[in-house]
């Protein structure tokens, strides 16, 4: 991998997210890793900032910079498509990895670019985190200390970092409304993750990184359903899917198609996340009937999608909105979302959730549909608060 310049720039992104406070970040560099030294500014990082980790120098550094070394080199050594790995530690994902559970495929993006479930480590050393990333999984959480994630290239590493923080902050939030998540069952969740590295290969350029404004600040929220498709097994136990999935060698594969957001939360007093206010992607959606209709994945809307059920419109927004968002079960994106289906759930409704996934919004127009978006966005964002 080897470019340098490429590095400072992901540090950079991540420290503007505020994905990483204290965290570090580093890249495969022929029999070693390149991270960040201790204390650097990743926001001005210099490229005599970044040392060169391997098996023949490791023992010579000390302190928390070596505990961190270890632990990003065998996580990248580990799987042979990585290519990048971050030790992260925002506000969500730092407050999730103190609850010391798993965090279920809540997100089917989270599915896609996290793995089939994202486990804690029983203890913050690197025998105990590479045992948590086996099974088809790229990142665990850290106990009291944030998350391990990993990926193929630098702009994986962030939109994967992005997901992550975005489904802890959905799940804290949710909890903190007295709501609970439920999440896609092991085999879905294991198909999204390895079609999704299959397809996602074609065209992967490892060196690649995404600029904040190439990636969508959207998709981010986490889900509960309680019909079939959903997963509830106990903490701490595993399901056949699962135990197969441990079983099965890891898919090769690329770049993100789904992305993210930034979140900060508290089991009891959710905050908003610092920056979902930026241009949400937005794709026509076929659907039997007149108007247009989009499929788009907003902050806020996706952490009410991630809940699985009808939401029920704060009063000021009802004019809009009307009473209640139906809600469509979660669909497994390795396929076409059938529009038909998704269309008789919402039935007259200016909207529909489509759990564990985002929304479908429609009007007579493009227009029209973006704005009814832009107000289902701000009815789920006061809901929240």
């Amino acid at each position: 991998m080897s470019d340098k310049t490429a590095v400072i720039k992901a540090a950079k992104q991540f420290y503007d997210r505020k994905y990483i406070e204290s965290g570090y970040i580093a890249v495969r560099e022929g029999d070693g890793i390149l991270i960040n030294s201790t204390g650097s500014n990743l926001a001005e990082l210099k490229e005599d900032e970044l040392v060169f980790v391997n098996d023949k120098n490791i023992e010579s550094f000390e302190g928390n910079f070596r505990a961190a070394a270890v632990i990003l080199f065998c996580a990248i050594r580990q799987n042979k498509t990585a290519e990048a790995a971050a030790i992260v530690d925002s506000d969500s994902i730092l407050k999730f990895s103190s609850k010391r559970r798993t965090l279920r495929p809540i997100l089917d993006d989270l599915a896609q670019l996290c793995g089939v479930s994202v486990k804690c480590a029983s203890k913050n050393v690197a025998a105990e985190i590479v045992t948590s990333l086996s099974g088809q999984r790229e990142a665990c959480f850290m106990p009291d200390a944030g998350a391990l994630v990993r990926a193929r290239s630098l702009e994986e590493l962030l939109r994967a970092t992005a997901v992550l923080d975005k489904a802890a902050y959905a799940d804290l939030t949710a909890e903190s409304k007295g709501a609970c998540t439920q999440s896609l069952n092991l085999f879905s969740a294991l198909l999204e993750h390895v079609v999704y590295r299959i397809k996602s290969s074609k065209g992967l350029r490892a060196q690649d990184t995404a600029d904040i404004s190439e990636i969508p600040e959207e998709e981010k929220a986490p889900q509960e359903n309680t019909d079939s498709e959903s997963s509830a097994y106990p903490e701490g136990e595993q399901s056949s899917a699962e135990s197969a999935a441990e079983e099965s060698p890891s898919a090769d594969g690329g770049n993100a198609d789904n992305a993210s957001e930034d979140t900060q939360t508290d089991n009891e007093n959710a905050e908003a996340p610092a920056d979902c206010d930026e241009e949400v992607a937005f794709v026509k959606f076929d659907m039997e009937g007149e108007g247009t209709a989009i499929l788009a994945h907003p902050y806020y809307c996706s952490v009410i999608s991630a809940m699985g059920k009808p939401f029920v419109v704060p009063e000021e927004y009802s004019d809009v909105l009307g009473e209640e968002i139906p809600c469509a079960l979660s669909v497994t994106t390795c396929f076409k979302c059938s529009g038909k289906k998704v269309g008789e759930v919402m039935g007259s409704a200016p909207a529909c959730i489509i759990a564990q996934h985002g929304v479908v919004v429609r009007g007579r127009d493009e227009a029209e549909a973006l704005k009814i978006c832009a107000s289902l966005e701000e009815a789920c964002k006061a809901y929240l608060a």
